[in-house]
């Protein structure tokens, strides 16, 4: 196929109930057939959704012809799902805001504009109300991030969800009131948008000799732990999680499927048990922790406040009840989804048990090991959901890494 890594090729070969699966994957050539007049000179996927013979669903990035970026999402569908195209046609329809959106009966699929998002209204009021808007995260259908700067007063992050799922967000703030967090300035249900305080400075993962940091982070995490019996949070369903992972490893590396399973069932057994629960961030990683400025070695030109704490935690989505190493082995999994040599957890993650234990938290090695698995399984699918070019052996990697763990 034009146009189309091997990789994306051999999927779109696979899977013949989706006919525009290619043209998705390969998308300047879809937005240049479907919207010509959009005038986009590139189009990058960075984030794809994808239910075997049922649908494809992908963030795209386009850059305009005078340089100028934006959001969108490209869908692909089986031939015969009218009904939701139809639906896909009609959020295009109620977008005054952006480029709407566009369908393809024949081949079913769509393009749209981020504006046209019909789960995500929420992204049209922010854009409608005020200038000075840089959107930075867009995952289809789920969120939409957006740095925004007041006419008088410190800028803003904006969050924008469906309407129907704000609520979890202001609940884990309030469950970690107290520790450094970015400070809730607005929450819009009916809008679905969350607004915090921006957090200036740069996210540990950016930084380098930050052993000591590592050291902090360690020390801020025992304090979220500490939050036991913390009303409004829900507890996580370790089981469903690693069966979501296990079935997502299925949907893009059948071969990588065995393994998977294995590796799931022997962390369910390692794991029974182990009682152990307190609040989590649920999703800790380097890049959820923002390092002051002045401790950024001059990398950032941003001033802090005079009340900003050196480390700050952020994107709270997550905040719920579970067993406190899973934000260990959270930060374990997104250091090896992202590259890093995988190796003992114990020993990868040493300046930040130091910190953790110097702080009153308590690790067993076993179970962080077995957490540690389950971390890596659940992001084995991220080189394909990011669309990394060399997505296939990046997870059959992430697979034999978790199986290793829980071996």
């Amino acid at each position: 196929m034009p146009g189309l890594a091997p990789a994306d090729a051999r999927l779109a070969v696979s899977d013949p109930a989706l006919p525009g699966l290619g043209e998705v994957l390969a998308p300047l050539g879809l937005v240049g057939r479907l919207a010509p007049g959009w005038g986009v000179r590139e189009a990058r996927v960075v984030y794809l959704r994808y239910k075997p013979g049922t649908s494809l669903l992908a963030a795209l990035v386009l850059t305009g012809d005078d340089g100028a970026t934006s959001f969108a999402q490209a869908l692909a569908l089986r031939p015969g799902a009218a009904d939701k195209l139809a639906k896909v046609r009609r959020g295009g329809q109620g977008d005054d805001v952006g480029r709407g959106a566009v369908v393809d009966g024949s081949l079913a699929v769509a393009l749209t504009d981020v504006t046209a998002d019909r789960r995500l209204p929420g992204v049209r009021r922010v854009l409608r109300d005020g200038d000075g808007v840089t959107p930075l995260v867009y995952r289809p259908g789920r969120r939409w991030v957006a740095r925004v700067e007041a006419p008088a007063g410190p800028a803003e992050l904006v969050r924008v969800y469906h309407p129907g799922a704000v609520s979890g967000v202001p609940a884990g703030h309030r469950a970690l009131a107290g520790l450094p967090l970015p400070a809730v300035t607005a929450v819009r249900p009916r809008r679905g948008t969350v607004r915090t305080a921006w957090v200036p400075g740069l996210s540990l993962d950016r930084l380098t000799g930050t052993e000591e940091l590592w050291e902090q982070a360690g020390a801020l995490a025992a304090a979220v732990h500490r939050r036991a019996g913390v009303e409004g949070l829900g507890r996580v369903d370790r089981a469903a999680r690693l069966a979501r992972a296990t079935a997502a490893v299925r949907s893009v590396a059948p071969a990588c499927a065995g393994s998977a399973r294995d590796t799931a069932e022997r962390v369910r057994a390692g794991l029974a048990g182990r009682e152990a629960v307190t609040a989590v961030h649920g999703d800790l990683s380097a890049d959820q922790v923002v390092v002051r400025p002045d401790l950024t070695s001059g990398a950032s030109p941003e001033a802090a406040s005079p009340r900003q704490a050196p480390l700050t935690l952020i994107d709270l989505d997550r905040v719920a009840l579970d067993d406190p190493l899973t934000d260990l082995a959270s930060w374990y999994g997104a250091l090896v989804a992202t590259g890093a040599a995988a190796g003992e957890p114990a020993e990868v993650l040493a300046p930040l048990l130091a910190g953790y234990t110097r702080a009153g938290g308590e690790v067993d090695g076993r179970a962080l090991r077995l957490h540690c698995a389950a971390a890596v399984l659940q992001r084995a699918v991220e080189p394909f959901r990011r669309h990394r070019a060399d997505w296939p052996d990046a997870v059959a990697r992430l697979v034999s890494v978790a199986a290793g763990l829980a071996a």
